[in-house]
């Protein structure tokens, strides 16, 4: 990808920092602190790294007040929010430019805004709206009276099913689908009886979806994910679940049918959430746990069942102790094995 340069003090303003050094210092793209050349910029967010800052060639680094670099400085209160941002200018983000190809499969009664792109071998049903500035890419599907809000990205063989709904600037990355079929089945005496599935989903406006991630239609109503939140690759989320806005979920992170999660939820990897249950606003639920219950405001959680965090962690080291405790016993043992004499036959 390729990046463009700044200097030192133009990048500081634009960042919103102070500059301490050379604003003349030409820039030409990021790196982490341990390999940036004279020309790169890095960043110091976690303290644990700060080993590694005496010896960075790094030719700026974006730091907080109060800590020392032999070399350019960039002041900011966030190092990694302005990171992301520094990042962001280095490598201004590409958008397809409008037109439509003639490869793609665009029915008629389909309304698409102005300047959407649209490439080869996307599908795009009867009814759909397409907003203003949606990139749809080679392969992508958008179903029957769908509806996409403005500067969409599909990207390759993402899908949109039928009469569902995207916000707006919503990202779904390869293989994405939003609108599957929800997993509902009725047990009967001659098996399992399907339910259709005739609700929708809704994915609020700035939301980011994974490759191969799904956010399941509900059977009836709607399964909604909240504005701005962020779905790691090969996430699930179930029929009739509600997200609130900026939840984050890591890779694998499932939740249930008909769950509720609240504002600023975070589902580590591989977590999982039952079904019919409601997390409350800023729970966190560490990787590999499962949430069996619902749960009060800003709570960390871990384990199976998940249970409270510093619980878990006592837990934790309480049964690493159990193994030296049993070593102990069997030394006391043998010990009073020896000292007891035998019983006369």
């Amino acid at each position: 990808m390729s990046a463009r340069s700044w200097k030192a003090g133009a990048l500081a303003q634009a960042l919103g920092g102070t500059l301490e050094g050379d604003p003349e210092l030409e820039l030409d793209g990021v790196a982490p602190l341990q390999s940036a050349g004279a020309s790169e910029l890095a960043f110091l967010a976690n303290p644990r790294y700060h080993r590694h800052l005496a010896d960075s060639s790094a030719g700026a680094v974006l730091l907080r007040p109060g800590v020392a670099f032999d070399g350019v400085i960039i002041r900011v209160a966030d190092p990694y929010a302005a990171f992301a941002r520094a990042t962001a200018l280095f490598h201004p983000p590409r958008w397809g430019a409008p037109g439509l190809d003639g490869r793609a499969a665009i029915d008629p009664s389909a309304t698409l805004g102005e300047g959407c792109r649209v490439e080869a071998f996307a599908v795009i049903e009867s009814g759909a709206v397409v907003g203003p500035e949606c990139w749809i890419q080679a392969g992508a599907y958008v179903g029957a009276g769908a509806r996409l809000g403005s500067r969409c990205r599909l990207m390759p063989n993402a899908v949109v099913m039928e009469d569902c709904v995207l916000g707006d600037r919503v990202w779904l990355n390869p293989g994405a689908v939003v609108g599957a079929e929800g997993f509902g089945f009725a047990p009967t005496a001659r098996g399992l009886l399907k339910i259709p599935q005739v609700g929708r989903a809704v994915v609020e406006s700035d939301v980011e979806i994974g490759a191969n991630s799904c956010v399941d239609r509900a059977a009836m109503g709607e399964t909604r994910v909240g504005q701005g939140s962020k779905l790691d690759n090969l996430v699930q989320v179930g029929h009739a679940a509600t997200l609130g806005p900026h939840n984050v979920l890591v890779a694998y992170a499932g939740i249930a049918g008909s769950s509720t999660l609240g504002a600023g939820v975070t589902l580590a990897a591989r977590s999982t959430v039952l079904g019919h249950i409601n997390i409350a606003d800023g729970t966190i639920l560490a990787a590999h746990s499962m949430l069996t219950r619902s749960t009060e405001p800003g709570e960390r959680l871990a384990g199976v069942p998940a249970h409270k965090h510093q619980s878990w962690l006592r837990a934790s080291r309480a049964s690493q102790r159990v193994h030296e405790l049993e070593r102990q016993l069997r030394q006391l043992q043998a010990q009073m094995d020896k000292l007891t004499p035998p019983e006369d036959g």
